[in-house]
């Protein structure tokens, strides 16, 4: 029988746990659990229980938390995905897939390049859009950490960021480095960050400065990708060089 698993915002630390809001509403009214069911929750620290649905209210799923679950130790690299903001719901894609894979941080960016444009509102909106999408993408792909998902930001407070990682990596069309060769001294690197561009690609100026920076230009290969596509891509050829792909 299918155990459904769901990620809660807080830490399991006690043998009782009540279940409110989105979460609560999702198991009763949209799953139509019943008391006597059981459920895996997991928690921000990667830490996963067996549970038993215990009562429930109108807004209310109270659980009892059975046995811990055995689990792979968390990564030690940390991988943050910046990515160019790309139109229409790419961006929900590119979450889920990342999510998936295993990336711990996204953040959306500004770039030359970039054809959306987001009021305050709107881009607080759309985070929380992705933050939902990260939070589906690690339930259903048994992840431990749900990414956070930033407010977008503009390519020079990115840059800035990116620059104080253990290894940056600008993927770009005429980049002539491999990716393994650049990636081979940096396999015990603490944390490593992933640049995608939006639709277009990065300006040959916007390289430059990331280089100037401290990042290394690498290359996907001769085929022109997609931006969704570069960036599944992208972060799937990096953790499998980090060894965080093995199972």
């Amino acid at each position: 029988m299918l155990v459904r698993r769901f990620i809660v915002p807080f830490n399991l630390t006690t043998e009782h746990v009540a279940l409110t809001d989105k979460l609560a509403h999702r198991i009763l009214r949209v799953l139509r659990m019943k008391v006597g069911d059981q459920i895996l929750l997991c928690d921000p620290r990667g830490v996963e229980w067996v549970a038993e649905i215990v009562g429930t209210e109108i807004d209310v799923v109270r659980v009892k938390l059975l046995e811990p679950i055995f689990s792979r130790p968390i990564p030690q690299t940390f991988v943050t995905l910046f990515q160019g903001i790309p139109k229409g719901d790419k961006m929900d894609l590119i979450v889920q897939k990342a999510t998936e894979l295993g990336v711990q941080r996204i953040v959306p960016m500004f770039t030359r390049r970039t054809v959306v444009q987001l009021s305050p509102d709107k881009a607080k909106s759309k985070r929380e859009r992705w933050q939902r999408v990260a939070v589906s993408a690690t339930e259903q792909s048994g992840g431990k950490i749900v990414p956070e998902i930033a407010l977008p930001v503009p390519f020079k407070k990115a840059l800035d960021e990116a620059a104080k990682s253990d290894l940056w990596l600008l993927f770009y069309e005429a980049a002539e480095e491999p990716l393994r060769e650049v990636m081979a001294p940096f396999k015990d690197a603490g944390h490593v960050a992933i640049m995608v561009g939006p639709e277009g690609g990065f300006e040959p100026s916007e390289v430059a400065e990331a280089k100037r920076m401290g990042a290394q230009i690498v290359s996907l290969g001769k085929r022109i990708l997609r931006t969704e596509t570069a960036a599944i891509v992208a972060v799937a050829l990096v953790l499998y060089e980090l060894g965080q792909l093995e199972r």
